[in-house]
C-alpha cells in the first residue's frame, strides 16, 4: 500500500517490519511520514510502544517523537507536539540500557533542543557504546554554557574517529564562544588521525584568530589531494589571513582570489574582501 494510504496503525507496522528486514530506505520513509502526517496518534501510539519489552518498538517510539509534527524546514523545537515528545524521551531516558534506543533518544533531544534533556546527555557521555557518545555529541550541539561545552571538549578527545569529529565541530562551528580551553581542546586535533577533525580544528582556531591554526592550515594548503571540504579550508584561509595578514597565507590568499576571478560569481565572499583589503590586494589582478 502507498505509504500516505496508510493509517498510523499500519505505518507503525510496517515500518517494524521494514527495520526486521533491514530495509533501511524504507524505514526511514515511513518514519518520515510518520513525523510529518501522525499527529496526535502517532504520539499516543509512541508513548505506548516507549516502555515495550522489544527494543525494536521504543527505538522507533523515540525516532517518530524526536521530530513529530514539525513541518518541513520547521525545527522539533517548534512543533506542536515539543512538550509531550520530550517527556516521553526524558522518561525513557532514566531507565533505558539498549544502545540503539539510547542513539535515538540522545538525537531525538538534538532536534528538541530543551533544556531539561542536558542532564541526561551529559551523564551518557561516557556510555561505551561510541554511538550512542555519538548522539550525545549530536545532541549537545548549539547548546550554550560550561555544561554542554566542558563536555563538548571531553568528546573531541574521544577514542571514536567520528565523536571527535562532530564533537571538535561543535566547537569549532556551532557556537560563537571563545576561551582558553576551547581553543586548547582544539589545538589538541590539529594532529589527529582523523582529516575531517583536523580540518575542523584548524576552522575552529583560525576564524579565531589563533596563530596555532598557521602551521596545519598551510599543510593542508599545499597537500595534495585537495581536501574533502574547500569551502571550510578557504574559510579559515581567509579568516586567518584577515586576522594575521601573514606573508606566508599571501599566495594562498591570491590563489583564491584567482579562482573566483576565473569563475564569476554575483557578489565577491565578504570574508574574502576583509582577507585581501588586509594585505592591500585588489579584487582584480
Amino acid at each position: 500500500m502507498p505509504t500516505p494510504e496508510l493509517s498510523v496503525t499500519e505505518a507503525f507496522d510496517e515500518a517494524l517490519q521494514a527495520g526486521a528486514a533491514g530495509d533501511e530506505e524504507r524505514l526511514w520513509e515511513l518514519i518520515s511520514h510518520l513525523r510529518a502526517h501522525g499527529g496526535q496518534e502517532a504520539l499516543e501510539v509512541a508513548a505506548r510502544l516507549s516502555d515495550h519489552r522489544d527494543a525494536a518498538r521504543r527505538e522507533l517510539a523515540a525516532a517518530v517523537l524526536s521530530q513529530l509534527g514539525a513541518a518541513p524546514g520547521q525545527a522539533a523545537a517548534d512543533g506542536p507536539f515539543r512538550e509531550r515528545s520530550l517527556a516521553v524521551l526524558l522518561n525513557m531516558a532514566q531507565d533505558e540500557s539498549d544502545p540503539d534506543v539510547l542513539y535515538s533518544i540522545t538525537t531525538g533531544f538534538g532536534h528538541i533542543g530543551d533544556e531539561r534533556s542536558l542532564a541526561p546527555l551529559i551523564r551518557l557521555h561516557t556510555h561505551p557504546d561510541a554511538e550512542v557518545r555519538y548522539g550525545v555529541v549530536f545532541g549537545l550541539l548549539r547548546r550554550p554554557g560550561t555544561a554542554a561545552l566542558d563536555t563538548l571538549i571531553t568528546l573531541s578527545a574521544d577514542e571514536d574517529a567520528k565523536v571527535r569529529d562532530w564533537a571538535t565541530f561543535g566547537l569549532a562551528r556551532q557556537t560563537d564562544e571563545d576561551f582558553p580551553r576551547l581553543r586548547d581542546a582544539l589545538a589538541d586535533r590539529l594532529d589527529d588521525d582523523d582529516a575531517d577533525t583536523r580540518v575542523e580544528a584548524v576552522h575552529g582556531l583560525a576564524t579565531r584568530g589563533d596563530e596555532r591554526a598557521m602551521q596545519p592550515l598551510l599543510d593542508i594548503l599545499e597537500s595534495s589531494p585537495e581536501p574533502s571540504d574547500p569551502g571550510l579550508v578557504s574559510e579559515a584561509l581567509c579568516a586567518l589571513a584577515a586576522a594575521t595578514a601573514a606573508p606566508r597565507l599571501r599566495p594562498h590568499l591570491l590563489a583564491e582570489r584567482d579562482r573566483f576571478l576565473d569563475d564569476p560569481i554575483d557578489e565577491w565572499p565578504d570574508n574574502l574582501r576583509a582577507a585581501l583589503a588586509r594585505y592591500g590586494e585588489p579584487l582584480l589582478r
